[in-house]
């Protein structure tokens, strides 16, 4: 797998670009003998196939181990310093890059385009402090933690693994970390396969601003009828389960249609009318609507099952490593800013409210003043129009006219007073409804802002490093490719389906015998109590054999299984 090669040039890589940076930079623990960094390397690669799950298991750690194949085992303060040297060069995601190359190319060789399994497995992080937090499915709750993005390809095999913070979302760097996988390969990405996680529309629209396609599926809450899609084609028996159909489909409602740049595919039981399940993504032109939902079942073997193997196999819950850095609170950040938008939609409410206050007292304000100014003038005039009539009346003239403007005045009063009221009722009224709804809106922006300001944004928490996490994560899934390059290549047939967690019970921690000569290393393992476990070694035994396999000094490897006792 040339996974020797790219560790070596990776770690002296990182270590010249150190030193440039700072000749007087000491790092004892990496020398330039390959067989000490191997050495060294194989202490923590080979944990869990020793029973141990950190480098502090080391200090009491009495077995051979690997003892047999160096003389002697590092304990814990050496293989914490080698660790911690390996830290300060930040080879963590370095690595990662060497070595995914490393199994892209084993694994699958050529330049065809490659489709591979994503998914997020959440490892938890016990502590009392204040730290980033996030959902933990396993423990039902939520605590802090670090998320870790596993990529697998066809057939399942490992192709690489990265640690990120847990409050980061796979929509934010999934797309991104595609373009870079594609260039480093020198082999396009045909098809990412994700779960539920994927199935939001932002994700969709960053796929198809930049032109690479992926394959999720609606969660089951967001279940929608067959009448909301717009069918595009004709229902297909599914691939390997003629139970079910499938159909690609497109929002019904145009507008909907047109933003949501996401193709679907409905899932359902042949003889039903409503999808059972909703395929969604860009998803490659090639693929058939019946070949869709096939493919993503290939997710729980190939990705799903490797995870829980990685779990119980490689110690892939440990945490490496308890340095930190004092960050903001992000999740508490993200709480204000949600507080924050919360006030600003009151605002919002209230703002127009008070406007709209302000202008109503403004109204009548002005109604006033026009009351005031026009209710005098036509008092003026009626006492004026009433002295002209009993002067008349006084002389004998005649009065009619004069008595009908008086009424026509007596009647202008009467109505400019019932006009001044009536709207001073109605503003009266829209003002006090108003005021009533900015008195609620108002409370409420008071209550807003309190729990707004309750949110401490000022404290900072810690933030784990995860350069030690992201190196030891590089190991494990590197062991778990070395156990399945052995179960392809050596173990018998029976064996080839066994789980890195049984293959060290059964083969990797059997017992047995070494010897050392000059041009061979003979391993002679203790027989098997079962026949079926004894003849299946015999098996992978020659097989190894066959492969004329050499330790790293030159000297050929010869593996045999003793014989039962007669």
């Amino acid at each position: 797998m040339e996974v020797t090669e790219r560790v070596e040039e990776c770690i002296r890589e990182e270590q010249e670009k150190k030193q440039a940076k700072d000749p007087a930079i000491s790092l004892p623990c990496i020398g330039p003998e390959s067989e000490t960094l191997w050495h060294k390397l194989d202490h923590l690669l080979y944990l869990p196939i020793l029973g141990l799950t950190r480098p502090r298991d080391l200090y009491y750690y009495q077995s051979d181990g690997l003892r047999v194949l160096y003389g002697f085992t590092y304990k814990y303060l050496t293989m914490e310093h080698f660790l911690g040297q390996l830290t300060r060069l930040g080879i963590g995601d370095p690595l990662a890059t060497a070595l995914t190359t490393a199994y892209t190319r084993a694994w699958y060789p050529g330049d065809i385009p490659l489709s591979i399994f994503a998914d997020w497995h959440v490892k938890p992080h016990w502590t009392k402090f204040d730290s980033h937090s996030g959902h933990v499915t396993m423990w039902g709750r939520t605590m802090p933690g670090t998320k870790q993005l596993i990529l697998n390809g066809p057939g399942g095999y490992l192709l690489g693994g990265w640690n990120y913070h847990i409050d980061t979302h796979m929509t934010h760097i999934l797309v991104e970390l595609e373009a870079d996988l594609s260039q480093t390969w020198h082999r396009p990405i045909l098809c990412t396969i994700l779960d539920s996680e994927g199935g939001g529309q932002p994700l969709g629209e960053r796929y198809a601003q930049a032109g690479q396609c992926y394959l999720s599926i609606l969660a089951r809450q967001y279940d929608h009828p067959l009448a909301a899609f717009a069918l595009q084609g004709d229902w297909e028996t599914v691939m390997d389960d003629p139970s079910r159909e499938a159909v690609f489909a497109r929002w019904a409602e145009p507008e909907k249609a047109i933003a949501d740049p996401r193709d679907f595919v409905l899932l359902r039981p042949i003889g039903q009318t409503e999808p059972t399940r909703i395929y969604t993504g860009h998803i490659p032109t090639e693929w058939s609507a019946d070949l869709v939902p096939w493919i993503h079942r290939r997710r729980w073997p190939h990705n799903e099952l490797r995870i829980r193997e990685l779990v119980n196999g490689a110690n892939l819950n440990e945490n490496y490593g308890y340095s930190y850095d004092k960050v903001p609170h992000r999740t508490r950040q993200r709480r204000w800013h949600a507080a924050q938008a919360k006030v600003e939609v009151t605002e919002r409410k209230l703002t127009p409210r008070r406007a709209a206050i302000k202008n109503l007292r403004y109204q009548l304000a002005q109604l006033q003043e026009a009351y005031q100014q026009q209710y005098p003038t036509l008092v003026e005039q009626i006492i004026h129009q009433q002295r002209e009539l009993d002067q008349r009346q006084q002389q004998g003239n005649p009065t009619r006219r004069c008595f009908n403007r008086l009424h026509r005045l007596r009647q202008e009063r009467s109505n400019c007073t019932s006009r001044f009221l009536k709207r001073q009722r109605t503003l009266t009224q829209r003002l006090l409804q108003h005021q009533c709804r900015a008195g609620q809106f108002y409370a409420q922006l008071l209550e807003r802002k309190a729990v707004r300001d309750a949110i401490d944004t000022k404290t900072l928490c810690r933030e784990r490093r995860l350069v030690k996490d992201q190196i030891m994560f590089n190991l494990q899934i590197l062991l778990t490719n070395l156990h399945d390059w052995c179960k392809e290549h050596y173990f018998a047939p029976e064996w080839q389906r066994l789980t890195l967690e049984k293959a060290t019970q059964l083969i990797y921690c059997k017992s047995g015998r070494v010897s050392w000569h000059s041009d061979r290393i003979e391993v002679v393992l203790d027989p098997y109590r079962y026949t079926e476990h004894q003849q299946a070694m015999e098996i992978t035994c020659e097989h190894f054999n066959k492969s004329n396999l050499r330790w790293r000094d030159g000297r050929h490897l010869i593996f045999s299984v003793a014989p039962h006792p007669p």
